[in-house]
């Protein structure tokens, strides 16, 4: 069976090419349990976000039935994705300052949530109004903050149906 050898030499010289090409791409698509977003929305900053399901990251739960502005706020804490409640009264493009006698007013109000960087996106004691772009993965949902010094830095929950 001369030509036998060369066949399968071939075959499985393409099936690993296959699978090696399948392992580098994304899941979704690669066919893999993730899959692509279901709805992806856009929110400029100070634009309403209203989970429409509870979002869980660790301890914190982000509750439904209520809307959003969402926000990067940095205290000595650290940097946060900050959920604000809407009539808090931050002009989008302008950093809030939280040491003014307005800031312990919304301090209290807010759902914080901290975000991991190498950079720093607001300064110390003030937060700001984001762009972001929002992922609905069914079971999780996925925050990218838009228009940062950290391109598409991206925040998971999970979804509590």
């Amino acid at each position: 069976m001369p030509g036998f050898r060369p066949l399968w030499l071939t075959g499985f010289i393409t099936l690993t090419l296959a699978v090696s090409v399948a392992m580098a791409a994304p899941k979704w698509q690669s066919g893999g349990p993730q899959g692509p977003p279901s709805k992806v929305l856009t929110r400029d900053p100070g634009q309403l976000f209203c989970p429409s399901a509870t979002l869980v990251y660790g301890t914190i739960i982000i509750p439904t039935g209520q809307c959003y502005m969402l926000s990067v706020l940095r205290n000595g804490g650290g940097t946060f994705l900050a959920f604000v409640p809407p009539n808090a009264k931050i002009p989008p493009g302008q950093l809030f300052r939280l040491n003014t006698p307005a800031g312990p007013k919304l301090n209290g109000r807010m759902f914080l949530v901290p975000i991991q960087t190498n950079v720093v996106l607001v300064p110390v004691n003030t937060v700001t109004l984001v762009a972001t772009r929002i992922e609905d993965f069914g079971p999780r949902l996925a925050i990218v903050l838009l228009g940062t010094p950290t391109p598409n830095l991206t925040i998971v929950f999970s979804v509590q149906l």
